[in-house]
């Protein structure tokens, strides 16, 4: 999932994408075309193909991978965030949609209640990869048990922390806290530092980036956000004791006032200042465009963890590729589709990028560095939401998530009653 999309968009694309389940024929998983007489073909047959904005690095370089060793070409058109879930619900009603659909993989149980993707689930176990693709990609893209999806761009989020502050500190900047009090400890040991150091960061008023990376500590600790049939899941203790874990250490003056109206325009950037000990961000954007292609200080990741030694979890977002129903194509999208997933792309397309790739089941380069190689591992065991009321919860600036989290972390209020509260306000949205 890419941070960056703003709150109002995601929370506008809630009432389009109801729209297109109105609209669309099938309305269902179940009016997904068959695929038993599909065969991956290269015949020279020109594919359409659309991207969201912000992962071009990934998805127009593996497509020019394609394009270069196939007779098959794959036509981009890029279409802006703003823009992306009304023209899929527009192009979804008159029946011209791409051949292939690459989305944000949030949107993915939305997409296929439209009945908009070709069910895959047959040809992927054929082809040996069902068993070995990014475990969140396929949950989000899975319905009834068969499978409508598969990973293209992957991200998974993490924490960064800043080594120099820690060695000021005269904190171990190779071992980075595995618990909740031992990010506490070293947050506060930051922020005494003063000179405008402070301890802790994350994007509190961007609902996507908390989505992102205040879940974890939720999911840390073995709790679902989710159920099964969609509905929310917030008024539990892993939910109040996560909240009151940040709480104190805003109350306690580490971390800055400004996170609280940081829309996701400082998800790595105010880090990347050098003044943040410890950051709660994602993989994807520790690299060069992100910190300079010279960063001032050292720094490291780690995974996100629960309370205790042990537990941590981690968002893996990013898009997915699915076959439209609708292709005239579907030999040919599903060769691309075949070809994108198979072991030797993740190999010698996405790690030469480098990029996160959509197999589990092979080995980062260890050249590429921790930046690299801890992403790769942490995606192995993501997690993500699987609701189509997640736009409307939990990615709206005006849902019940982010009003929870503020009201908690931000403004003092009591965990038990504004996990309480947010349970309802859910439960009005999913009923």
């Amino acid at each position: 999932m890419k941070r960056s999309t703003s709150a109002a968009t995601l929370a506008a694309s809630a009432g389009i994408f109801v729209l297109a389940l109105a609209g669309c024929a099938g309305g269902s998983a179940g009016g997904a075309a068959s695929t038993d007489e599909i065969t991956a073909e290269d015949t020279g047959a020109t594919l359409s193909l659309w991207v969201r904005p912000g992962n071009e690095a990934v998805t127009d370089a593996v497509v020019e991978a394609y394009n270069d060793t196939h007779e098959n070409q794959i036509e981009i058109t890029h279409v802006p965030a703003d823009q992306y879930v009304t023209k899929f619900a527009q192009a979804a009603q008159s029946g011209s949609l791409p051949d292939i659909l690459a989305a944000d993989l949030v949107f993915m149980p939305q997409i296929i209640e439209t009945g908009a993707a070709l069910d895959i689930t047959d040809l992927l176990d054929e082809a040996g990869a069902l068993e070995n693709l990014s475990p969140s990609h396929i949950m989000a893209s899975t319905a009834d048990e068969r499978v409508y999806g598969v990973p293209y761009v992957a991200d998974t989020s993490l924490y960064l922390y800043n080594k120099d502050l820690f060695t000021q500190a005269g904190l171990d900047p190779e071992a980075p806290p595995t618990t909740w009090g031992g990010i506490a400890d070293a947050a506060a040991a930051i922020t005494a530092l003063g000179d405008g150091n402070k301890g802790f960061y994350l994007s509190g008023g961007a609902p996507g980036s908390l989505a992102y990376d205040f879940t974890p500590t939720i999911w840390a600790q073995g709790t679902e956000v989710v159920n099964e049939d969609g509905t929310f899941n917030w008024d539990n203790a892993a939910t109040q004791d996560a909240l009151a874990f940040l709480q104190q250490m805003y109350e306690n003056g580490d971390i800055p006032d400004t996170a609280k109206t940081d829309a996701g325009d400082g998800f790595f950037a105010v880090f990347a200042s050098g003044k943040i000990g410890i950051n709660f961000a994602g993989g994807n954007g520790v690299n060069t465009a992100t910190l300079g292609t010279d960063p001032e200080f050292d720094f490291g990741l780690a995974p996100i963890p629960g309370q205790n030694d042990g537990e941590f979890a981690t968002f893996s977002g990013g898009d997915v590729a699915a076959i439209t129903a609708g292709t005239e194509h579907p030999n040919e999208a599903w060769d691309f589709i075949q070809w994108l997933t198979s072991t030797e792309t993740s190999e010698d397309v996405y790690f030469s990028l480098p990029a996160l790739p959509p197999r589990t089941d092979v080995t980062a380069p260890d050249e590429l560095g921790p930046q690299f190689t801890i992403p790769a591992e942490l995606v192995k065991s993501g997690q993500t939401y699987v609701s189509p009321f997640y736009n409307e919860v939990v990615a709206s600036a005006q849902g019940p998530f982010l009003e929870m989290f503020q009201s908690v972390v931000f403004n003092g209020a009591d965990p038990a009653e504004a996990t309480a509260k947010a349970q309802e306000a859910s439960d009005a949205i999913t009923e």
